[in-house]
């Protein structure tokens, strides 16, 4: 450095106090330096510990919570093979969970479809709490809840083993907070017959989490074990959002570090840059449901002490150097009056007058270095200046490319309606509004050798990470029904892509068929989508029989199933996403199946155009300005 190079003799320090000085300088530099890094040391150590410490005994309650679940519904379900002779005893088994355990508000004996000839295609004995804490029962399946395609029995069966679900508003009163723990139940030959289940509220989760207190200015947040938002300050994030989805863009190694840790149930700290200053984050997982658990605290905070004490080293600093100051009064003097022009410059720097002239310094001294530095800062301010404006109109190149990808993205599914105007045997009509400026959501069609090839789909998430898997969607969909003719072949295709390298975990729901216009014979295949919903000539509204095939991109040469149908002339088939019936009102009621047959049969007698536009009419009525959460898709067609 240039200074190492000025002289002893020549520096102000040696013309002031050279023999006090540096002895004083030199012990309190070290002092001050040592003592503040051995306390931030220490401090983030305890800070640390008790962070952990507070995280380890959460965690050890919810654990308790979740282990009490699992033995209380071990403990009933040996109940079950010895009444399977008397299916409403079923009733009384569930009944029994929920006098004896408290912390459960809902269990359920699901069997497998016609399991007993006598009770129907569903029986599932169900025993819930009502708004009055009295435990209630009815029989839980029906065609409008169709339980053997939810995931609580789905994945339960697949993966043969007890399953805690991810966290989920249930549809019903209050739209509280819940997850259920399901267990198989198999026979003498290891056959499964009924999944055992009990579900658990999660509201004392949030109040659990939320009481943690670890330091005064932190907060707490739990993600699932698909790193969606469980418990947030920011409650619009809770199951809206992911660790992924709301840090997009965000390439801090540290938040990179963390997203790992938590999909993959690992205990860590970080420290992180958010914006308004760095946070250290501590985390922990739990190791039943590997959901994890995460304390937030600004380091600012941490560090608060080792500041003051920081500050009371300084002050007795500026105290020693002031008593020097007046103890080489006289020297100082000579230097004074430069110092007060660098001041005057300084200030002329501040009201923006970034070219102001220097003093003259002759000297090769400390005030040859300031004279450089404020130099060096003329220059730096100017650089800084033509740098933001550079950032904001790169800002407004960001908001431009999004409107532009709204574009593209809008361009990338079939928008002329009605399709096919040229064809007397065939009505089409779809429309896709996304909730943010990019969405998820995603149709397409075309006719190849009198066949109609049509899909809808729902990507999870939002945002511009949904909009890239629905762009690859659409493209492989086309792609691949060029040389595929079977649904379930398809939408296998389809599947192993998008699982191939997905650490994201994102998925894709669909509906994929195939309508033979000269039959009506159709070929269909779903993943894991909304049952679409048969409108016959007599006004009647049905939901397609489908099979509870898994969501596109979870699991990597998944078989898949596919199904046949007759369409009669004169049907309608309406394709919708979970936009449309999931859709909320301001108190945060949602649209609901009911509401929509409703709809769907008052229009019956109309064309496929007038049903779209009026369910988008509904549905907007309905929300009464509410925001938007999800994107909304509905294609029907009609086979003439």
């Amino acid at each position: 450095m240039k200074s190492s190079k000025i002289k002893f003799k020549n520096s102000i320090s040696g013309r002031l106090t050279l023999r006090v000085l540096i002895v004083s300088a030199l012990i309190f530099t070290l002092t001050f330096t040592l003592f503040v890094r051995m306390a931030a040391n220490k401090v983030r150590e305890e800070a640390t510990k008790h962070a952990h410490s507070e995280l380890s005994n959460t965690i050890h309650q919810i654990d308790a919570v979740l282990n009490a679940v699992e033995t209380a519904v071990q403990n009933t379900a040996w109940l079950v093979p010895y009444r399977l002779s008397s299916p409403d005893f079923m009733y009384d088994i569930t009944e029994r969970l929920l006098q004896n355990n408290d912390f459960i508000c809902g269990s359920a004996v699901a069997f497998e479809p016609d399991y007993y000839a006598s009770e129907g295609h569903y029986f599932s004995p169900y025993s819930y709490r009502d708004a009055n804490g009295e435990i209630k029962s009815k029989q839980l399946g029906n065609d409008a809840y169709d339980y053997h395609y939810m995931d609580w029995y789905q994945i339960s069966k697949l993966l043969k083993e007890p399953y805690w679900s991810e966290p989920y508003y249930d549809d019903g009163g209050g739209e509280m907070m819940m997850t259920t723990y399901s267990m198989p139940l198999y026979d003498e030959f290891g056959y499964l017959y009924a999944i055992i289940t009990a579900d658990l509220s999660l509201e004392w989760l949030t109040e659990l989490v939320g009481d943690i207190k670890a330091f005064d200015k932190s907060f707490n947040l739990m993600v699932s074990r698909n790193a969606s938002y469980i418990v947030h300050p920011d409650r619009n994030l809770i199951l809206n959002e992911t660790i992924f989805s709301s840090t997009y863009g965000d390439d801090d190694e540290s938040l990179k570090k963390m997203q790992d840790d938590m999909v993959h149930c690992r205990a860590g700290e970080v420290l992180r840059d958010m914006g308004d200053g760095k946070y250290f984050v501590f985390y922990s997982p739990v190791e039943t449901t590997c959901w994890s658990v995460a304390i937030v605290c600004p380091r600012s905070e941490l560090y608060l002490g080792v500041k003051k004490m920081r500050d009371v080293l300084i002050i007795l600093g500026v105290m020693a150097l002031l008593l020097m100051i007046s103890m080489s009064y006289n020297g100082i003097r000579k230097v004074v009056s430069p110092v007060e022009d660098f001041s005057d410059v300084a200030k002329k720097i501040a009201q923006g007058e970034f070219n102001a002239e220097l003093p003259q310094i002759n000297s090769e001294d400390e005030l040859k270095e300031l004279h450089d530095s404020f130099e060096y800062l003329q220059t730096s301010l100017v650089q800084y200046i033509d740098e933001l404006k550079a950032t904001t109109a790169n800002k407004e190149r960001i908001e431009s490319e999004l409107r532009i990808a709204h574009a593209i993205q809008m361009g990338m599914i079939p928008k002329s309606f009605p399709a096919f105007p040229e064809r007397d045997d065939l009505m089409l009509t779809a429309k896709l509004v996304p909730a943010k400026e990019v969405g998820g959501d995603l149709y397409d069609f075309f006719i190849e050798n009198e066949k109609l090839y049509f899909m809808i789909g729902d990507v999870s998430g939002k945002g511009i990470p949904a909009s890239l898997v629905m762009a690859v969607t659409c493209r492989l969909f086309r792609s691949v029904a060029s040389h595929l003719d079977k649904p379930e072949e398809i939408i296998t295709s389809l599947n192993d892509s998008l699982s191939d390298g997905n650490e994201s975990n994102m998925f894709c729901t669909a509906f994929l068929g195939i309508l033979d216009l000269k039959t009506g014979h159709l070929d269909y295949c779903n993943a894991g989508h909304n049952a679409p919903l048969l409108i016959d000539s007599d006004g009647n509204v049905s939901a397609m029989e489908v099979i509870p095939n898994l969501p596109l991109g979870l699991f990597e040469g998944f078989p898949y199933q596919g199904q046949e149908a007759t369409i009669t002339k004169g049907t309608m088939l309406y394709l919708f996403t979970d936009g449309v019936n999931e859709a909320e009102n301001n108190v945060m009621e949602q649209f609901g199946d009911d509401r929509l047959v409703s709809l769907l049969k008052s229009k019956a007698t109309c064309g496929p155009d007038e049903i779209t536009e009026s369910t988008f009419a509904e549905v907007q009525r309905y929300a009464d300005g509410a925001d938007q959460s999800d994107d909304i898709t509905v294609m029907c067609l009609k086979y003439c």
